[in-house]
C-alpha cells in the first residue's frame, strides 16, 4: 500500500505510524449485488484501531467562517502513465479532479499539443454499483470539506487546507454526481453509501467508514459519537 506523505506539521508521526497499519489503499472496491456481504477483517480492525486514537466530540458543531474557498482550488500537478517513466509525463500539468479520473478510468485521449488527457470508458460506481462514464462524475471529498472544518480544519494554515481537499491517496473519489449531490456534506454519522446495510454490518459501509476514519487520523479531525457509532455498527466492532 502506498502511503500519503504527511502534510506540514499534521499528522503527528504516531498518526502516521498507525496509518501505515490501516487497511485503506487507493484502490477500492466497495459494491456487492446485495449489500449484505460481511465486512472484511482489515476494514474492521481500521476502524477498531482508528476509533482507539481518534478524539471523539459529542457533536458535530457547526463553525461559522466555512466556505469552499478556505480550501483553494483544485491544485495542478503532473500526470504520469501508470508504471510510465517521466518521459511518459503528458506533457502538461493536469488538476487534481483530472488526475483523480485518470486514475481509475480504464482509457485516456491523447491530446497533439501535450495538454493534459481526458479520461474515457465506463466504471463500477463504488458507491452504487452503477457504471457511470465521466460525464457522470463528480469528485467526492470523502470527508467533506465543511465537516471538516466543522471537526478542526478551522484551525488549520491554508496551506494544509488545500492539502487536505487535494488528497488523491485518501480523501477523493470519482463517483457518480447524482450520489455525491445525495450526500452532500454529511459526515460518518450523517451518510453512508447506498449500498451499505442501515444499522448492520456490511462490506461497503464497513470499507467506507475505514476510509473516512482514516482521513481523519491522518489529518487530526475529531469525530462525533454518532460518527463513532455508525462505524461500529457498519462494521460489528
Amino acid at each position: 500500500m502506498r502511503l500519503p506523505r504527511p502534510v506540514s506539521s499534521f499528522p503527528t508521526p504516531f498518526a502516521v505510524a498507525l496509518v501505515v497499519m490501516l487497511s485503506v489503499g487507493t484502490a477500492i472496491h466497495w459494491y456487492t449485488d446485495s449489500g449484505t456481504e460481511a465486512p472484511s477483517a482489515a476494514d474492521q480492525a481500521t476502524v477498531a484501531q482508528s476509533l482507539e486514537h481518534l478524539t471523539t466530540v459529542p457533536r458535530r458543531t457547526h463553525v461559522l467562517g466555512y466556505s469552499r474557498e478556505q480550501f483553494g482550488g483544485w491544485s495542478q500537478q503532473w500526470w504520469t502513465e501508470p508504471g510510465g517513466g517521466p518521459e511518459e509525463q503528458s506533457g502538461a500539468q493536469c488538476t487534481t479532479r483530472t488526475v483523480v479520473m485518470l486514475q481509475v478510468f480504464p482509457d485516456r485521449s491523447r491530446a497533439d499539443d501535450g495538454s493534459c488527457p481526458s479520461a474515457l470508458g465506463n466504471i463500477t460506481d463504488v458507491y452504487t454499483g452503477d457504471q457511470i462514464v465521466p460525464s457522470d462524475v463528480e469528485i467526492d471529498h470523502v470527508v467533506p470539506l465543511s465537516a471538516g472544518w466543522d471537526h478542526g480544519a478551522w484551525a488549520w494554515p491554508r496551506a494544509v487546507r488545500v492539502a487536505f481537499a487535494n488528497d488523491l491517496e485518501l480523501n477523493l473519489l470519482a463517483v457518480a454526481g447524482t450520489v455525491n449531490q445525495a450526500k452532500s456534506d454529511g459526515s460518518l454519522g450523517e451518510w453512508l453509501p447506498p449500498t451499505a446495510k442501515a444499522g448492520s454490518p456490511s462490506e461497503a459501509g464497513c470499507a467506507y467508514a475505514a476510509r473516512y476514519l482514516a482521513v481523519c487520523l491522518r489529518y487530526q479531525l475529531t469525530v462525533s459519537n454518532a460518527d463513532g457509532e455508525t462505524a461500529r455498527r457498519a462494521c460489528g466492532v
